[in-house]
């Protein structure tokens, strides 16, 4: 829960800091880098570990972020997360930047699971009905998921709407 609390003072004050500057591109790039590091073993060690000297962090940074020259916001970002022993929170800020983000464009990112994949016309319908709920300009994010049987289950924020096949027959099963 701290870190969920951090991850947001960070995402706030980045928020404030990037104004003009376009927030999806620093996302993206934050995210890059995120995933860079998350997906290596090697950098988690060197950056994760308290007992590493933190010159010697910033010298492997450096490395890194010469190979992707990101923005110089992300730049000094990066090293002052990593100066202050939060790298390890970096996916948990770009998470609430991206919500920061979200909420000031009015913007609704919804999970949407299906059991086929969806063509462009029930997207396209998908994304309307959604927004006629939401009342927001939506986002989708789908993944097909054979399991489901037939249907689709959305999650918006913390609410999960399930009208999938799968459910249902498990909800007659509990009649039963």
């Amino acid at each position: 829960m701290k870190e969920i609390i951090v991850a947001e003072r960070y995402a706030k004050a980045m928020i404030d800091v990037i104004k003009g500057s376009s927030v999806n591109n620093i996302i993206a790039e934050l995210k890059q880098i995120s995933t860079t590091i998350e997906g290596s073993d090697e950098l988690k060690k060197i950056f994760y570990n308290p007992s590493i000297a933190m010159k010697f962090k910033e010298n492997v940074l450096s490395q890194l972020l010469d190979r992707f020259k990101p923005d110089a916001i992300v730049r000094k970002f990066i090293y002052l997360i990593l100066n202050k022993n939060r790298i390890k929170l970096l996916e948990k800020i770009i998470f609430a930047l991206e919500n920061l983000s979200d909420k000031i464009t009015n913007r609704a990112r919804i999970r949407v699971k299906t059991a086929l994949k969806l063509d462009e016309k029930e997207t396209e319908t998908l994304k309307k009905r959604f927004a006629d709920i939401t009342k927001k300009d939506v986002i989708l994010d789908i993944h097909v998921e054979p399991e489901l049987i037939g249907g689709i289950v959305a999650q918006i924020g913390s609410t999960v709407y399930d009208g999938s096949i799968k459910n249902q027959l498990r909800t007659m099963y509990r009649k039963i």
